[in-house]
């Protein structure tokens, strides 16, 4: 049994070999809909080794692409060979421009920060739209393949077993559901939509989705002054 890491700041190779093993995916929603809904292109960040990405791209949608992990990068460029592609992690990403939408379908925006550094390159109307473990799927039962090896107060130590026999180990905070509009202020964001898998409860769906958009800002309305 072999063992991989995810941790952006020390790729592991064998990490990047993995998800290179893994099929392409074949239910590409909500992210499909919600790309044709946005002025293009669209950013991606934390693409992996293409599993959503090239078949995004393949259903026609326009993709700016971004990953942390250098091995990750070589499989999206090798893959995606007309697709701008860049090697970052979301902290130090500055393209410069801004984005009417910005995908991350993958539970890695689980810091304030994060979301912040995310959301630098949002267009002033424009949406982000993350995924996130489910903290109550978690507690609801064992599950098959995953595995809660440690958890103090809301960080969880993960171990994902693959078909393979791969385990991948990992960290990640939990965001509950419940707390994700006081999270998203933290961003200056507001929530525009929660939910979790079709045909799901949001308790029982093993991750959840959350759209987000700048908050505004509301001006207060001076009373007409006296005549």
């Amino acid at each position: 049994m072999s063992r991989v890491r995810d941790d952006p700041f020390h790729p592991d190779p064998g990490f990047a070999d993995l998800y290179g093993r893994i099929p392409d995916a074949v239910d590409l929603e909500p992210w499909l809909t919600l790309s044709r809904s946005a002025k293009p292109p669209v950013l991606y960040l934390g693409a992996g080794a293409g599993r959503l990405a090239v078949p995004l791209v393949a259903a026609g949608i326009d993709l700016v692409v971004v990953d942390a992990h250098p091995g990750m990068v070589r499989r999206l460029r090798k893959r995606l060979p007309n697709v701008e592609i860049h090697e970052s992690l979301i902290e130090t990403l500055r393209l410069e421009r801004s984005f009417d939408l910005i995908i991350v379908p993958s539970n890695i925006l689980d810091r304030s920060e994060l979301v912040v550094a995310a959301a630098r390159h949002l267009a002033p109307r424009g949406r982000l739209a993350f995924e996130l473990t489910n903290p109550h799927w978690l507690e609801a039962k064992r599950h098959s393949g995953y595995k809660v090896v440690r958890r103090r107060d809301n960080r969880a130590e993960v171990e994902v077993t693959y078909p393979d026999g791969t385990v991948q180990d990992g960290e990640i905070e939990l965001i509950w559901p419940e707390d994700v509009e006081a999270f998203l202020a933290t961003a200056g964001l507001q929530l525009v939509r929660l939910s979790g898998h079709t045909e799901a409860e949001l308790d029982t769906s093993p991750t959840f989705y959350v759209v987000a958009a700048r908050a505004l800002t509301r001006t207060r309305r001076l009373p007409p002054r006296p005549k």
